[in-house]
């Protein structure tokens, strides 16, 4: 008798450590939110692929779309893949794809849009703030700055490009090059961020205008903005 309630008791015991064992591993599994997506993208099938396995089928296909978008983007083609966790990523691919709901995975285009019309320039609209020159000199170097607004719906992260100011007193618009610029942290939507160039100006009207810029209109004649789910608006 004594014999059988020890044997009772031992195996109540041992389902209990395996009761605990799976809890322990149940709490200690690793999110799969929190997996970061590795930016060379010959490695995602290796990486996560149980990440895969472990998320809900919604977000099993956001994610599978969001990659197959990464390797259609110019930044894969430039090897600038961003570098987010599979959480970010289906929320920037959902946030994707109510935007551009005819096209999730940008096979038709790398970028998200073309500078047609001045939509775009509404979109991601610029100022330049007042500066203090010197005009003793005919050559005058001149740190521009600008104020680069965005009214999108997505975080820029990089821009490069040529912005052209134009005034009625200048004889042709004055060409201003940007060298291709990091934000960190993006500029998020419906802020802005500064922009600063160095040129050189031997116009006088162009000196005399920018000491009181509110006049000058300005336009991004080409360039590239990228934006923080990879995704490029091109101005050309």
């Amino acid at each position: 008798m004594r014999h059988s309630h020890l044997i009772k008791q031992a195996l109540i015991a041992n389902l209990l450590a395996g009761s605990l064992l799976l809890i322990g591993c149940d709490y200690f599994k690793p999110d799969p939110m929190m997996q970061t997506i590795p930016t060379n993208a010959d490695r995602w099938q290796d990486k996560l692929g149980d990440t895969l396995d472990d998320l809900k089928e919604e977000d099993r296909q956001l994610l599978s779309r969001y990659m197959l978008r990464m390797r259609l983007s110019e930044a894969y083609k430039k090897g600038a893949m961003p570098r987010i966790t599979v959480g970010k990523a289906i929320e920037l691919q959902r946030k994707y794809e109510a935007l551009h709901p005819d096209n999730p995975t940008g096979r038709q285009s790398p970028v998200t849009g073309q500078a047609t019309n001045g939509i775009q320039q509404l979109t991601y609209p610029l100022l330049l703030l007042p500066v203090t020159t010197s005009e003793q000199d005919s050559l005058n170097q001149v740190e521009l700055s600008f104020v680069f607004s965005n009214r999108g719906e997505l975080p820029i992260t990089s821009f490069e490009g040529t912005i052209l100011m134009r005034y009625p007193t200048f004889k042709k618009a004055k060409p201003v090059v940007i060298e291709h610029t990091e934000f960190n942290p993006p500029i998020a939507s419906k802020t802005s961020r500064k922009l600063v160039a160095d040129v050189s100006i031997a116009d006088t009207n162009v000196m005399k205008a920018i000491h009181s810029p509110q006049d000058i209109e300005l336009t991004i004649s080409e360039g590239v903005i990228t934006l923080e789910d990879g995704s490029q608006v091109v101005f050309n």
